[in-house]
Order: C-alpha cells, then sequence, then structure tokens
C-alpha cells in the first residue's frame, strides 16, 4: 500500500512542478511583453511607426497579454486545488490503513464496509474506471475503531 502512496505522491509533486515551471514561463512571457512594449513606445515616439502601427502592435501584445493572464490565474486556481487535494489524499490514505488493518472474513461484512468506502464506480466506454471515494467515516462504527 505504501508503494502505491508513494507513486500518488511522485505524480503529484510532478504534476505541481510542471506547473509551477509553466507559471515562471508565462511570467518571463510578461516580462517580454512589458519590454516589447516598452520598445515599441520610443519607436513611436521617435518617429520611427506610425500611430496606426504602434496602435495595431500595442493591440496585439494586450491580447497576448490578457491570454496569458488567464492562463496564470487559471495555473494558480490549479495549484490550490492540489493543496486541497493533498489533504483529502491524507484522509483517503487513513481511511484505507484503517480498512486495510482490519481482518474481515464475513463477506457480507466485507461488502457493507466496500459500500461504505466507495460512493459511485464509473467504467467509460474506452475501459478506464473512475472510482469517487467517500472521505468522511466510511466504516461502519462497530469496525471504524482500529
Amino acid at each position: 500500500m505504501r508503494l502505491f502512496y508513494g507513486i500518488a505522491d511522485e505524480k503529484a509533486m510532478s504534476v505541481q512542478s510542471n506547473i509551477q515551471k509553466e507559471q515562471k514561463r508565462i511570467e518571463k512571457q510578461l516580462s517580454e511583453l512589458d519590454s516589447r512594449f516598452d520598445k515599441l513606445l520610443n519607436l513611436h515616439l521617435e518617429g520611427a511607426i506610425t500611430t496606426e502601427q504602434f496602435k495595431h502592435q500595442n493591440e496585439r501584445n494586450a491580447q497576448q497579454q490578457q491570454e496569458l493572464i488567464t492562463k496564470k490565474a487559471e495555473l494558480i486556481i490549479a495549484l490550490e486545488e492540489r493543496n486541497n487535494l493533498t489533504g483529502r489524499k491524507e484522509a483517503f490514505r487513513k481511511e484505507v490503513e484503517r480498512f486495510t488493518d482490519l481482518d474481515i472474513n464475513d463477506e457480507q461484512v466485507l461488502k457493507q464496509v466496500l459500500q461504505r468506502l466507495i460512493q459511485t464506480i464509473e467504467v467509460f466506454e474506452d475501459g478506464k474506471i473512475f472510482i469517487s471515494y467517500r472521505l468522511s467515516n466510511p466504516l461502519p462504527p462497530n469496525l471504524g475503531t482500529v
């Protein structure tokens, strides 16, 4: 079981690291857009480009900047969701450990415990399975204490 959690933690850390790298990349691009605007403004002030050219390039910059800001906000939300998931994952890990520590020989009791642990199971056409777990005390009261 610990190997399973180790793999899950490793995957979660990898995803979080990728999100953070993407966030840094976006921040760098936003900085480059600011620099590009400064250069564009200088060219306009020096008369090297027309007001129409300045407006056109500035609109493109503003659109790119807005897209990057939106993506950055989505990444921030994804990181927050990952942090919330960490707490839920830890609660689930504890519940599973409580479950695996039980010695249940009665098939009916085992079935009841599983029904309390698993909320829904979805099987998709491509064969993938999604299991939604109950994380708030899935064990019956007389089995909940280990």
